[in-house]
Parts: structure tokens; sequence; C-alpha cells
């Protein structure tokens, strides 16, 4: 199955020679520091420290973390499965088969941190019910409209239930309808 999720470009192609290129344990250690940084992933001096040991010219390192933020960053926006992601990265991208071992394992352990499918939820039921306050002559008050929605929700392993209520004026009722009426247009665009 062809799954068009990256483009690969000639630079991609040199980046991807860098990574093959690189120690196996070297590899490991660069794509952990790159996958946990949140930010500013090296200081100037951890580049040049990590230049030297890895006897990259400046030009060269920079391509290579580049590549590996582009490529990781790019699996992470479409869903692969692991088994799926590695085909990709050999068939597709040329990874040697230890590269990709290694790049999916910490791909999957980072996908299962971020998105913690263990804890997630799914969506039961959604009652609703709609308040309205108007004006009368006793009481002088303008009209309010309130909506509250309760949606139960069920782990995934059908144990555990919550309810969760909202409260929602008119406006933020109007937000999350144009909220879910965004992800229903991504959705029909897939």
């Amino acid at each position: 199955m062809s799954i068009h999720w990256i483009n690969i470009t000639p630079r991609l192609q040199q980046g991807v020679a860098l990574i093959n290129s690189l120690n196996q344990s070297r590899f490991t250690l660069l794509i952990k520091r790159i996958i946990q940084s949140e930010n500013e992933i090296f200081t100037e001096a951890e580049l040049a420290k990590l230049s030297e040991s890895l006897k990259l010219d400046s030009a060269n390192l920079q391509l290579l973390v580049q590549s590996i933020v582009h490529i990781f960053k790019q699996s992470l926006k479409i869903i692969l499965k692991p088994t799926a992601l590695q085909e990709q990265l050999i068939e597709k991208l040329k990874f040697t088969e230890e590269k990709a071992d290694d790049f999916v394992r910490l791909w999957t352990e980072e996908t299962k941190r971020n998105f913690d499918v263990e804890n997630s939820k799914n969506l039961d039921n959604v009652s609703w019910e709609l308040n309205v306050e108007s004006a009368c002559s006793f009481y002088n008050k303008e009209q309010h409209i309130n909506a509250r929605l309760q949606m139960s929700l069920l782990s995934v392993d059908g144990e555990d239930k919550e309810h969760v209520t909202l409260e929602l004026d008119e406006n933020e009722l109007e937000n999350l309808y144009a909220t879910l009426e965004k992800i229903q247009n991504k959705l029909d665009s897939i």
C-alpha cells in the first residue's frame, strides 16, 4: 500500500544517505534527542560537539537533523500503522532496515505518549436541553439562551463510564458548532 505522506526531494535523499551512514547507536541517541526536544534541539556548543563526534561539517549536520525532524513530523501528520511506516521508510525513503526499525520503535513510543490510546474514551451518548429565559411584564430581562450538553464517555475497554456536562451560552454554542463543522469538513476532504 503506497501512502503519499512525504515529498522525496534530492535534498531529503541526501539527508537519508547521512542517516544511513550513521553508527546505529549514535542514530538512536540522536533521534531520541530530537524527538524529546520541544523547542531548540541543540545549542551551538552541542552542535559543534556533535559535528566533531559524527565527523560531519555543519551543513551536513544541519541537513541530517532537519531530515530526521521533517520525516518524523510528516509521519505524525498521517497516522500510519508502524508496519506501514517501516515499509514506507525502507521502500520509499531507502532507510536501512536497522535505521527503520529504530525510527519506528521510537515513533511508536512517541505516538503512544502523545495520543495516550490506553486512556482514551469513546463518545457513547449525547443528551441536550435548551433553556430560554425571556422578559415578561413582571421581570424586565433580556432573552437569554443556554444550552446544556451531557456527553457519556466510555473507556476503550468498556469498563469506565464518565459523564461530562457543558453549559454553553449562544456564542459558545456557535463556536462549538463552527469547530465541529471544520472537523467534519476536514474528514470529508480526506
